[in-house]
């Protein structure tokens, strides 16, 4: 279902839409959500899940406004309204920047190879931002953060906020500072029985210029970014180990182990379960797990009965995964068969979902489960 935001957008002239409000599909916010919440560290539970049920039922096309305030106690509005926030940043960015690639930021600097001296620098204290991201074909490097907020003046305040976060830090490359886009997104949520009305989603993007660097250090960052998305996304879904390889790759200086560590990449990744979608053949391969309204299910198989009763139950089951063929490409540092995997794929009917990544998110029951690759 479309819902849509006034948007604004700064500078004008590269607003990606035309026009003064911007549509995005409530399941696509959905599905970042659930990437958002596998791949930041601590936020497991599905929140994703209660979106569209919050909303006003007022149909398809129709402002995106909630039913009622996000919470009564400030606590629950300002923890609600970040995550949410980031949902829909995640969602319009993936939408109208055409990014698919999420890298996400700690508290310390990053290293996208150690090897070549890729990495995060930070450039002042304060929390980072939300993402590095690029696009699929490993370009358009982009540095975003994203704010919710209930201000009844605007978004203006939080568009600040996350402006200065957005640019605290860069990317650098043997000591060169990366050509990047910043990116600062806050949206102003709406309600229909109390305060602002209105939804509002405000941008600002200009291009940061940096030096020209070695494209071979080119394809190491972007392969750095492709490792750690993969990595936060199987992590939760019981791919502890497999995600650890490929953090090490990221962080390993030293050539003669880094052999070490694609060998020990490659055992894991070979004996990954692997899994298939009923009946469908083009969606196949896949590394991931189950997820629920209550986190991933990762202590057990899940039969195909067991994900109709889950389905039965309203607990929303979807499987999460990467095809293997592209975590693969990622370990073995092949930038041009990952391009040649992630070209735009069409979802082979109305159910599974890509995310431009390798990724797919795909609901389960009525009669449509995941089973092991045969």
């Amino acid at each position: 279902m479309i819902r849509t935001f006034l948007h604004s957008f700064d500078p004008p002239t590269a607003s990606p839409v035309s026009g003064p409000t911007v549509d995005l599909e409530v399941s696509a916010i959905e599905d970042a959500g659930i990437r958002e919440v596998l791949q930041t560290p601590g936020a497991a539970y599905g929140a994703w899940s209660i979106l569209d049920a919050l909303l006003t039922p007022t149909g398809p096309g129709t402002p995106f406004v909630f039913r009622e305030p996000l919470g009564q106690a400030r606590e629950v509005k300002v923890a609600l309204s970040g995550l949410f926030g980031r949902f829909v940043a995640r969602a319009y960015l993936e939408r109208h920047f055409n990014l698919s690639i999420f890298a996400h930021l700690g508290s310390r600097i990053i290293d996208l190879d150690r090897r070549r001296q890729v990495k995060v620098k930070r450039l002042s204290r304060g929390d980072l931002p939300d993402w590095i991201a690029c696009a699929s074909d490993l370009s358009s490097l982009t540095i975003a953060e994203a704010k919710g907020c209930h201000d009844v003046g605007g978004p203006a305040k939080a568009l600040d906020r996350a402006w200065a976060q957005a640019r605290r830090i860069d990317v650098t490359a043997d000591g060169r500072k990366v050509t990047v886009k910043r990116v600062a997104i806050a949206t102003r949520w709406g309600n229909a029985s109390a305060g602002p009305s209105d939804a509002l989603i405000s941008v600002r993007d200009p291009i940061d210029e940096g030096e020209p660097i070695d494209p071979k250090d080119k394809d190491a960052l972007f392969l750095g970014l492709l490792r750690l998305h993969i990595a936060n996304l199987i992590k939760p879904l019981g791919h502890a180990e497999l995600a650890g390889s490929l953090h090490r790759l990221t962080h390993q200086p030293f050539a003669r182990r880094l052999q070490d560590d694609l060998k020990r990449a490659r055992a894991l990744l070979d004996e990954a379960p692997v899994r298939e979608v009923d009946n469908v053949p083009a969606v196949g391969g896949l590394v991931g797990g189950i997820v629920t309204r209550t986190g991933p299910v990762t202590n057990a198989d899940v039969s195909p009965a067991d994900q109709e009763v889950l389905a039965r139950l309203n607990l929303r089951p979807v499987f999460v995964g990467v095809e293997r063929d592209v975590i693969r490409a990622a370990v073995e540092e092949e930038p041009q068969l990952v391009r040649s995997r992630l070209v735009d794929k069409k979802a082979p009917d109305a159910f599974a979902r890509p995310d431009r990544a390798g990724g797919w998110i795909i609901p389960l029951g009525e009669e449509r489960h995941i089973k092991d690759s045969t």
